[in-house]
């Protein structure tokens, strides 16, 4: 069949008929995240979280340096600042690692419509201020390459890019990527978490988000708080505003290529992640819960998707 025959193509899964386009979802993704990143870098510069001026600035370390030593900055706004410098550095990694992804595999350039700058966005938010330079470049590289690219890109990946990066970092370097007494850039107190939560809410009545993924996660977390209520720290309210929970509810398990596609199953899948996460915090050893249970959802996708809605039978 030659070109000018063809009158339909079809694209890599998944199919939501929408009238937005990936771009433009991407983008609106990022500004849902910019307050969680802006209220992050506060508190951590301002607030209960700010350190130290001489601790490690990861890729800012330098500039941090020189600003305490020469140019006598307050370590408020060095740190504020400093901290906007690594989510910008990852996500610029994000769409360097893609672009060079894409010419290497020989794949159609479409770098710029902003996914992967949203993958370096998310891991970055999962990881520490203070992370070094080369260790955040290292895992939102893996995250495109490995956890992206290699499978086709969007409609291909199996499972969640960032979450790929992120347990390729804590696998490798546990200590630098949750050292005592630290916290992510993305959840350092109830505040950022309510500001991801207000974000979420407005992705999901915009209509950019499914709200059956948002709904099944906060069923999985009350019922599984009620069921291992003994082995936790707190009632349902700590569970929900501490870690990773209300980030991953509603940036992260609505990914629309490693959830599943129709109604039924976004739900269970929803529910599972609840489960999980509940599961791992109260008999689990590892930080946080959020990424191991968003794999292991991931790898369910495939069953979930056998879910399909009754086609009814027609009689003649």
């Amino acid at each position: 069949m030659t070109p000018q025959n063809l009158r339909f193509t079809v694209g890599a899964a998944p199919h939501w008929r929408t009238k937005s386009s990936i771009t433009r979802m991407n983008l609106v993704f990022l500004a849902a995240l910019l307050p969680t990143a802006l209220a992050g870098a506060i508190v951590h510069a301002f607030g209960s979280r700010n350190v130290d001026v001489t601790e490690d600035f990861g890729p800012m370390n330098f500039l941090l340096e020189t600003g305490v030593r020469e140019m006598g900055v307050g370590s408020g706004p060095l740190w504020f600042f400093g901290i906007l410098g690594t989510l910008i550095f990852g996500m610029g990694v994000g769409l360097l690692a893609e672009y060079i992804c894409q010419i290497a595999m020989r794949q159609p350039y479409h770098a710029t419509n902003g996914h992967g700058v949203l993958m370096g966005l998310i891991l970055t938010l999962l990881c520490p201020p203070g992370i070094p330079w080369w260790m955040l470049f290292l895992g939102v590289a893996l995250a495109i390459s490995v956890g992206k690219q290699i499978y086709g890109g969007i409609g291909g990946y199996p499972m969640h890019p960032a979450m790929v990066g992120w347990l390729i970092l804590l696998l490798s370097w546990p200590h630098q990527l949750y050292p005592v007494g630290s916290a992510s850039i993305g959840a350092p107190n109830a505040a950022v978490i309510a500001v991801t939560t207000l974000g979420g809410l407005g992705l999901c009545f915009s209509g950019y988000i499914r709200w059956q993924i948002p709904v099944g996660v906060l069923l999985g977390i009350v019922i599984s708080t009620e069921a291992f209520g003994g082995a936790l720290d707190g009632g349902i309210l700590e569970q929900l505003f501490t870690g990773h929970l209300m980030l991953m509810t509603f940036f992260i398990a609505t990914d629309t290529t490693s959830s599943p596609a129709n109604r039924t199953a976004a739900l269970l899948h929803g529910l599972a992640l609840g489960v999980l996460v509940m599961l791992i915090r109260a008999y689990g050893v590892w930080a946080d819960a959020v990424p191991f249970a968003v794999i292991l959802a991931n790898v369910l996708n495939p069953l979930f998707d056998r879910i399909r809605p009754k086609v009814a039978s027609l009689e003649v």
